[in-house]
């Protein structure tokens, strides 16, 4: 199977003859050269041993290890259009692409094989972290509903014909193949096999700060850990505001110190109590709870949701208010205190702060923006408990 993920490169060729001279010289000379270091290559015709090695998790780490080591014997087929041999991962190849970007399509290639072989098989795998899959949550819940429009990354059209369904492989290669770029990863792939869709989406970039199979186990098992990978320690918040102040943009985001319990586990309502009197924030709620019942729809509020917001969003005190009351009076409490709750859903919440994220939510968001952000997503699940 040819390699078909690209990246941008040289501007005067096009992609399917970058393509083709790529797998060219993967398939030829570079298969060679690594037949003289790998002896499972050595008895392989070269388009074999290529087609060997992207079905191969533990080869292809070989290979690359090979590559790595020996560098200067691979300096006949690293050149550039003019065949000048080249030293920077970065400078443009005579194939069209920089070697950076051949190493991704590598790693991607062989990752989206492995997903196939262990996602699509017979009886395969299922994470338990895929919302839709645990057995706590009605897998045509509410929950469940969520996690979906939250895994939308583009408006939905109408079908003009039907479609086949995409398989879970193919699911999570999309989700994760932007952030599939260095040959470290590879020894990855048979743990981000594990990993939901919406995790990796969730996770995103940060993805790429997870560098062994232990610390990547231990988001992929437990998606709270993922949410650590979000926190901004309130020492580092402290030292933000200077820069902030000095730019003219005063950082006035909620310190988790203030909002927290002293175990990080929940909000702390008391240190909310001026933003729930205020006329401007008490303007964007609907004619739900109020007064001390406000409190009480706060008091369930986990931790890890508070960290995620503010930490990815920069909320200050009164708009993490707003946010997390318009939020329970369009979902309901059951379906607030699965994912706002004590522990609350991780990958859901972060794929929340994505959302924001793209919409232009943050700081600088004035509250009925907030406000309308949170009952436009979460319009479709309106509900009274």
């Amino acid at each position: 199977m040819a390699m078909t993920e690209m990246v941008i490169g040289a501007p005067g060729i096009d992609a399917r003859t970058a393509i083709q001279s790529v797998n060219q010289s993967l398939q030829g000379p570079v298969a060679e050269i690594l037949g003289r270091f790998v002896p499972e290559l050595r008895r392989l015709p070269p388009d074999r041993a290529y087609e060997r090695v992207l079905d191969d998790i533990g080869l292809l780490q070989r290979c690359f290890a090979a590559f790595n080591a020996q560098r200067d014997s691979f300096k006949a087929v690293l050149l550039d259009a003019q065949a000048r041999p080249v030293s920077d991962d970065r400078a443009i190849l005579s194939c069209g692409r920089t070697l950076e970007q051949v190493v991704a399509m590598i790693v991607r290639s062989a990752a989206k094989r492995y997903f196939r072989r262990k996602l699509d098989s017979a009886g395969h795998h299922h994470n338990l972290h895929d919302a839709s899959l645990r057995k706590d949550i009605p897998a045509k819940g509410l929950v469940h509903r969520l996690t979906s429009v939250l895994g939308e990354t583009k408006p939905t059209k109408p079908a003009v014909s039907a479609k086949p369904v995409r398989s879970r492989a193919d699911e999570l290669y999309d989700a994760i193949k932007e952030h599939l770029l260095h040959d470290w990863q590879v020894p990855l792939v048979p743990t981000y096999a594990d990993m939901s869709p919406n995790l990796a989406r969730a996770l995103g970039a940060k993805i790429l700060d997870l560098r062994t199979p232990e610390d990547l186990r231990r988001v992929v098992d437990d998606p709270a850990e993922a949410a650590k990978l979000f926190d901004i320690p309130a020492e580092q918040a402290a030292k933000t505001e200077p820069a902030a102040a000095s730019a003219g943009r005063r950082d006035e985001r909620a310190r988790l110190s203030d909002v927290l319990t002293p175990d990080n586990r929940r909000l702390r309502v008391e240190a909310l109590a001026n933003a729930l009197v205020r006329p401007d924030v008490r303007a964007q709620l609907g004619a739900g709870p109020v007064g001390l019942r406000l409190t009480e729809v706060l008091r369930g509020v986990g931790g890890m949701p508070v960290k995620l917001l503010v930490a990815e969003l920069g909320l200050t005190v009164e708009q993490l208010a707003v946010f997390l009351l318009v939020a329970h009076e369009t979902m309901g409490t059951e379906v607030f205190g699965r994912i706002f709750g004590q522990p609350g859903e991780a990958d859901l919440v972060m794929r929340v702060t994505q959302k924001a994220r793209l919409a232009g939510i943050g700081q600088r968001s004035s509250l009925p923006e907030c406000a309308a952000f949170v009952r436009g997503l979460f319009a479709r699940f309106a509900c009274r408990s």
